[in-house]
């Protein structure tokens, strides 16, 4: 049971933040655009005075204090989601690719392993690949590829394989992101353990001197493919983290908190697995009788800065603020 005592202890600790606070909503009443500084400010105060109610109700009654911050929260609320939904209605598609999906992605900012173990040791590319995708003499499997019928020779053969690679994808980047979320740890596994199986392939392919296919094969749809995976487990990861280390805001809302990032990194991942899907379906499958491996490699190369440009790059951080 709370004395009085407890909770003036609790009101003389919480209530300078309140009324900085309500300084902010009065600021942001008076003037028609807040700072970008100002903005993070009142939506950090605002959460935790949510937390704050909710701790008070549970050790006082006492409605004059009750009802202030109440009305402190409502105010913030209002503040708070009805400039969300503004901003949201217009343009929302085009901000979410041009504004909100590269923020998230700077904000929340393995191969190595594998290609060292198999270019110390050849034979270590038995091990560590699986049966499906392992070959012993990957120069042979180029030549059939390259000498053979074209794999894909029509838009049904690359609509049927695309679909195929989408659902595959997904999937992958979706068990990325469910056990990261779940366990902060797993997901990064799954993730690290590609990465070492993609350096062991591509380490055997260059190792047998054929390197240069490997990367017109695997580049077009890799850049995009991998990058993608990795953004679906650092979605999963700020969920995890809003779970399982909430802070002082409380658990509740720091998963609030997190969801629209997570909803915007899920984005970003699946609209990369759904265009490198597309790629791998035909383009990347294409041998070097329909399109050189220089022009592979470049397409590759164009895509992979393009995707870094678009993400990593803020180059619209003057019009944002």
């Amino acid at each position: 049971m709370k004395t009085v005592q407890d909770i003036e202890v609790f009101v003389g600790q919480h209530a300078p933040r309140w009324s900085e606070l309500e300084a902010l909503l009065d600021r942001a009443a008076e003037v028609s655009r807040l700072t970008p500084a100002e903005l993070q400010d009142l939506v950090r105060l605002y959460r935790l005075a949510c937390s704050d109610l909710n701790q008070l109700r549970g050790i006082t009654a006492n409605p004059d204090l009750l009802g202030r911050l109440n009305q402190l929260v409502g105010r913030g609320y209002r503040w708070v989601y009805q400039h969300r939904s503004r901003r949201w209605r217009r343009g929302w598609l085009k901000r979410f690719f041009f504004v909100d999906a590269p923020a998230t992605a700077r904000t929340e900012r393995r191969s190595l392993v594998g290609a060292v173990a198999v270019t110390r040791d050849p034979e270590d590319a038995a091990a560590l690949i699986p049966s499906a995708f392992y070959v012993e003499h990957p120069r042979d499997r180029v030549a059939q590829v390259e000498k053979g019928p074209e794999r894909i020779d029509s838009a049904a053969k690359a609509t049927a394989f695309g679909a195929f690679l989408y659902d595959h994808n997904i999937r992958v980047s979706l068990v990325a992101f469910t056990l990261c979320a779940a366990t902060l740890v797993l997901g990064w596994i799954l993730v690290f353990y590609n990465g070492v199986l993609l350096g062991a392939i591509a380490a055997q392919y260059f190792l047998d001197g054929v390197g240069t296919f490997f990367v017109a094969w695997v580049g077009p749809h890799g850049v995009l493919e991998l990058p993608a995976i990795l953004v679906a487990a650092a979605a999963g990861f700020r969920l995890g983290a809003a779970v399982w280390m909430p802070g002082e805001e409380g658990r509740p809302a720091a998963v609030r908190r997190a969801f629209l990032p997570c909803a915007r990194l899920l984005g970003v991942s699946v609209f990369l697995l759904v265009l490198a899907g597309t790629i791998e379906g035909s383009f990347s499958q294409f041998s070097a009788r329909l399109v050189s491996y220089p022009v592979k490699i470049g397409v590759a190369a164009l895509l992979f800065l393009g995707l870094v440009g678009w993400l990593l790059v803020p180059w619209r951080e003057g019009r944002r603020s």
